[in-house]
């Protein structure tokens, strides 16, 4: 069997081939939201109910996320 070569200058770099990724998968959610039955109005409302519940329980937004090097917790396996 012959097997096909690509030509080096035609491949697609990886970020090149993430960026239209995220932006199909940003236009296939959006496609969604606007077909969904649910109204924009209810959405914002439960995401806005949502974030209080967070608030309530004592979540704080005002703090970054923590930073761990490769040497603290998983990051080498659990072994």
């Amino acid at each position: 069997m012959l097997e096909k070569e690509e030509n080096p200058a035609s491949v697609q770099s990886p970020l090149q081939f993430l960026e239209e990724l995220e932006k199909r998968a940003s236009m296939e959610q959006e496609a969604l939201l606007r077909d969904s039955a649910v109204s924009w109005a209810q959405l914002l409302a439960e995401y806005a109910d949502a974030l209080n519940e967070l608030v309530a329980q004592g979540y704080r937004f005002d703090f970054p996320p923590e930073a761990q090097s490769f040497d603290e917790g998983h990051a080498g396996g659990c072994g």
